[in-house]
């Protein structure tokens, strides 16, 4: 009888204690969900002070910390990229500003030293003749020449194709492919690209990317009129004074305009 009686206590402890944590819960959300609310109310109103409003979708993304990571130019899986494009015989040609040309009788792809690359080469199979047929085409194109994304998606335009793929879980807003085919059995390859693993240095720096502090430099800044959509935090790629590939901390911006970047350290706009 004694056991029961201690048992019955224990659990009605453990019912207290579970109401108790349960409640604290509730209470944290609530504060939060009040925080968030008064500083989206907040924002709304320093923004139309600024002349432009908010979208009624917009959401504040969180602040996160970015480091500034960089990326070496692979040139073995440039070459055999091309190599898969034009075919073995292919001749090449360095410059002395890093641009390597690639040749044959199929067609050209040049890489520079930034990450670019322009080409044209024929496709296999048949030239597709709608959109979806287009995306099933880029995706084998894109794997067989070893250009396919981890965790890409696309884009489709027409006949036209694009080919984003974050790195280090994050977007780079300026790292895309687009495939064009062409009505002669050719595509057209263009954008910015990548490959290997990013990695920071010792000496490696990096940037606290807050959400709203961005966001009122930017509305200050921005055409009167104008509707903020959403903002991204993520990356840009660029080529530092030593040729060497960087990927810099940028939040995007999407306008009722168009798409602007802003450096999250700098807290200045930039162009891609």
């Amino acid at each position: 009888m004694q056991w029961d009686k201690v048992k019955n206590v224990l659990i009605g402890i453990l019912l207290a204690v579970n109401l108790f944590l349960l409640g604290n819960l509730g209470f944290r959300l609530w504060q939060n969900y009040s925080r968030a609310s008064g500083l989206d109310a907040d924002l709304r109103a320093l923004v139309s002070g600024c002349g432009s409003t908010l979208a009624d979708s917009f959401r504040l993304p969180e602040d996160v910390f970015l480091p500034e990571l960089n990326l070496d130019r692979s040139r073995a899986d440039e070459e055999n990229a091309a190599s898969v494009m034009l075919g073995a015989d292919m001749e090449r040609t360095e410059l002395e500003d890093g641009t390597v040309r690639f040749q044959s009788g199929d067609g050209t792809v040049t890489w520079y030293a930034d990450g670019r690359v322009n080409g044209v080469c024929p496709i296999p199979g048949e030239t597709p003749d709608d959109e979806t047929a287009a995306i099933r085409a880029a995706r084998k194109c894109f794997s067989e020449w070893g250009l396919a994304g981890d965790g890409a998606s696309y884009q489709v335009s027409g006949l036209s194709v694009t080919q984003t793929a974050p790195v280090a879980n994050r977007p780079v807003h300026n790292r895309e492919l687009t495939l064009t085919f062409n009505a002669d059995g050719t595509a057209t390859l263009s954008g910015t690209w990548s490959f290997g693993t990013p990695y920071t240095t010792v000496t490696g720096r990096g940037a606290d990317c807050r959400a709203a502090d961005a966001l009122l430099q930017f509305a200050s800044s921005l055409e009167a009129g104008e509707t903020i959509r959403s903002m991204t935090a993520g990356y840009r790629m660029q080529m530092d004074s030593s040729r060497r590939l960087q990927l810099i901390p940028t939040w995007k911006i999407v306008t009722d305009r168009t798409d602007y970047f802003m450096d999250c350290d700098k807290k200045t706009l930039v162009t891609l």
